[in-house]
């Protein structure tokens, strides 16, 4: 099974795998999140993202997501990079539970948890206001047909 690591600039990470928690149960095997607070040292900070991978790692691998592109908990992990050691940036709820979930059932597709981040950001009053109009649309083609 693959190691998961959540990697974020303050609490978010902390509080994805809080969330995964809800879902999945507590502690759950082989997943770790880490924080860079604004006092961490960046070298340190990777020291601890070295620690943290080994710890989740027992062969298979490590995905690793991060909050953001170019922030300094991504690019840390420019330094423990390797055949066994992926990383995805954007970090979203979504992709973090999809990735459980996969990994769970054996295989975890990293083009899947990209398109899982991607579609799991949506304008809800949007789709609210479609869903409506789609309602009013087949009651009046109903009634039209009676």
């Amino acid at each position: 099974m693959q190691g998961i690591l959540l990697i974020s600039h303050g609490p978010l990470a902390e509080g994805m795998l809080k969330t995964a928690e809800i879902f999945f149960g507590e502690n759950i095997p082989q997943m770790k999140a880490l924080v860079l607070n604004t006092q961490d040292d960046p070298e340190d900070f990777r020291g601890r993202l070295q620690a943290a991978v080994d710890e989740v790692n027992t062969g298979e691998g490590v995905l690793v997501f991060a909050d953001l592109l170019g922030g300094t908990p991504c690019n840390q992990s420019a330094f423990v990079l390797n055949e066994k050691v992926t990383v995805l940036t954007g970090m979203n709820l979504p992709m973090v539970m999809e990735c459980l979930g996969l990994r769970m059932s054996g295989e975890v597709a990293i083009d899947q948890l990209e398109e899982t981040a991607k579609t799991g950001i949506v304008n809800f009053n949007k789709m609210l206001e479609e869903k409506k109009k789609a309602g009013r649309s087949r009651r009046r083609s109903k009634e039209e047909a009676e």
